[in-house]
């Protein structure tokens, strides 16, 4: 079953040259976004995060983080 992800609303402020200056967001897509980076840049995380796919792609039986430490 696929998840439909809903993209946060980004409104560009842009300069008189027309170039992107900053972005405007709401602050619960901040927060998402905030969180997803805080995660993204934690390399223990990351990597829990892929031995957990491993372990789903090949089947294995699934440790709890009790059993995994």
């Amino acid at each position: 079953m696929l998840k439909t992800l809903e993209l946060p609303k980004v409104d560009f402020i842009t300069t008189p040259e027309g170039k992107p200056k900053s972005v405007v967001l709401s602050i619960d897509d901040w927060k998402r976004i905030s969180e997803t980076l805080k995660i993204m840049s934690s390399k223990e995380l990351m990597q829990s995060l892929k031995r957990a796919k491993q372990q789903l792609r090949s089947k294995s039986k699934l440790l709890t983080l009790k059993e995994e430490v």
